[in-house]
């Protein structure tokens, strides 16, 4: 004589029904996703018009002072990059991409961290490495500065000396509080999946 056994599926099989505040997540998070991926294009296109400029422009209206760069009339003390020699401007292409690369990544990981939640996806394990990688990102951000500060007075082509800001302190503290964060998430998912391993 058989006996038959009928098994119940495993929970994440059976699809629940997606309720008011799942569905608020999904429609707002598909919203930010779309924001971040204007926001990647449009700081992608200024790095590029940036770099063309510094190149290739010789009027007088984009300028580099001690205080800043300015575009249109700038004080005395500016120059203008187009009067500047070709490799002083080409330090400053790099100096550029190395300052614009964080705030291009930053806005490509919260991109991808908010596509994962429009697909429904809130507590996977990709999401606490999207957390991680937006902190590193942060703190990329905040130490750019001081690392082009560095490397423009060694090679004795800084202008604009002004490159220490409270706001740089701030995100490299908020970039921190972002990792840590992103990686305890993936420790809890980690114990969950342990967790879920025993039957």
């Amino acid at each position: 004589m058989s006996t038959v056994v009928k098994l119940k599926p495993r929970a994440e099989t059976i699809a629940a029904p997606e309720t008011a505040a799942q569905r608020r997540v999904r429609l707002g998070s598909r919203g930010l996703a779309w924001l971040f991926t204007g926001l990647l294009t449009l700081s992608t296109a200024i790095l590029v018009a940036a770099l063309v400029t510094i190149l290739f422009y010789k009027g007088e209206l984009v300028r580099i002072g001690p205080d800043n760069c300015y575009i249109g009339e700038g004080p005395p003390n500016s120059v203008a990059f187009g009067s500047l020699p070709l490799p002083h401007r080409l330090i400053y292409c790099l100096v550029g991409i190395v300052r614009a690369t964080p705030i291009i990544m930053l806005f490509w990981s919260l991109r991808a961290l908010f596509h994962l939640y429009a697909g429904g996806r809130v507590f996977s394990p990709e999401n606490g490495r999207s957390f991680s990688r937006i902190g590193g990102w942060l703190c990329a951000y905040a130490l750019s500065p001081f690392a082009c500060h560095l490397f423009l007075s060694a090679t004795g082509y800084e202008i604009d000396k002004n490159w220490a800001h409270m706001a740089s302190l701030q995100a490299f503290v908020l970039g921190l509080l972002v990792f840590v964060i992103g990686q305890v998430m993936q420790v809890g998912r980690e114990i969950e999946e342990d967790r879920e391993a025993f039957v």
